[in-house]
C-alpha cells in the first residue's frame, strides 16, 4: 500500500559527536574525541534562493540557489573543562583541557593565612607550578581555588600556594579536606576561533548498522550556558557551524566543496 516502508531504516537513535584538529577527521574516534553524552543532534540544510519574479502577481520565472543554510546543533551535557572551552570558542582539541580525576587529602590542617598544603599522599601525577587546585572541606561549598608556585615531594609531598592565593581569613581546612585539580578556561578572550573537524556516529536499531555524518571544517559558534538548577539536568546548547573548504585545507581533494559528507547505505 501506498506510504508502507520499503527498508528498515529507521532513525531512533543518540550520537556521538567527535572533534578535533582539522587533519585528524579520519582519526576521529570515541575515546579521544568524544565530548562525552549529548541529545537531539540534528543538521539541517534551509537552503537559500535568489528569485527573479514578473509581472503584477511578481511570480517567480527564475531561482537560482545561492546558500545552503548547513546548521548543527545538539544538547551537550557534560560540563567537563574541554566541553565548556569548545562551547567558549577557544581550541580544546589537544591536551591542554583534559580531565584529571584523580583528588588526593590534606595531611595536616592547613589554617588561615597558610600558603602550604601538606598533602596525606603524594598523587600520581603531581601538581606543577601554574596549576590551579581546590580544597574542599567535607563535600559542600566550603570551597578554596589556588594557585600553585611549586610542589615538592622529596619528604612529605607539599604544594606551595602561589602569592595572593592563600587560605582566606576565615577558612581553615581540617586532615581530610580534599584537594584536587582544576583547569582553567578564559571566557571572553580574544582569541582567533578555530577551525575544527567533526564526525557524528548514530546506530540505526535494526541492525545496528552507522550513520555517520563528517563535517570536515566547523566552528563552535554557540554553546556557552552554565545554569545551576535543581529540578532538571541542564546542557549546554552547541550550535557548530559547516564551511566550505579552501585548498590548502586537509581533504580538500577528496571532498571537494562539500560541506556535509553523510554515510549511509
Amino acid at each position: 500500500m501506498a506510504g508502507n516502508a520499503k527498508t528498515n531504516k529507521f532513525m531512533l537513535s543518540t550520537a556521538t559527536v567527535m572533534l578535533g584538529p582539522l587533519a585528524d577527521l579520519h582519526k576521529l574516534n570515541p575515546i579521544e574525541h568524544s565530548i562525552g553524552l549529548v541529545k537531539n543532534f540534528q543538521l539541517t540544510g534551509e537552503a537559500q534562493y535568489t528569485e527573479l519574479t514578473q509581472g503584477i502577481r511578481n511570480a517567480v520565472v527564475m531561482s537560482v540557489r545561492t546558500g545552503e543554510g548547513l546548521r548543527t546543533s545538539c544538547e551537550v551535557y557534560e560540563f567537563t573543562a574541554k566541553n565548556i572551552a569548545y562551547a567558549a570558542g577557544l581550541d580544546a582539541s589537544g591536551t591542554t583541557y583534559d580531565v584529571v580525576d584523580e583528588m588526593s587529602a590534606l595531611g595536616a590542617t592547613a589554617a588561615a593565612g597558610s600558603s602550604a598544603l601538606e598533602l596525606a599522599a603524594a598523587p600520581t601525577e603531581p601538581v606543577a607550578p601554574g596549576d590551579y587546585i581546590f580544597v574542599q572541606k567535607g563535600q559542600d561549598d566550603y570551597v578554596h581555588v589556588a594557585k600553585v608556585e611549586s610542589y615538592d615531594d622529596t619528604t612529605t609531598p607539599t604544594i606551595t600556594l602561589a602569592t595572593g592565593f592563600e587560605v582566606p581569613t576565615g577558612l581553615e581546612f581540617p586532615v581530610g579536606a580534599r584537594v584536587g585539580r582544576l583547569m582553567r578556561v578564559d571566557v571572553g578572550t580574544y582569541d582567533a576561533q578555530p577551525d575544527l573537524a567533526c564526525k557524528v556516529t548514530g546506530i540505526l536499531p535494526k541492525d545496528n548498522s552507522p550513520f555517520t555524518i563528517l563535517l570536515p571544517k566547523v566552528k563552535v559558534t554557540r554553546g556557552l550556558g552554565i545554569s545551576f538548577a535543581s529540578d532538571n539536568f541542564t546542557n549546554m546548547p552547541f550550535e557548530m557551524q559547516p564551511y566550505e573548504m579552501v585548498t590548502n585545507d586537509p581533504f580538500y581533494d577528496e571532498y571537494g566543496h562539500a560541506q556535509a559528507i553523510l554515510m549511509a547505505r
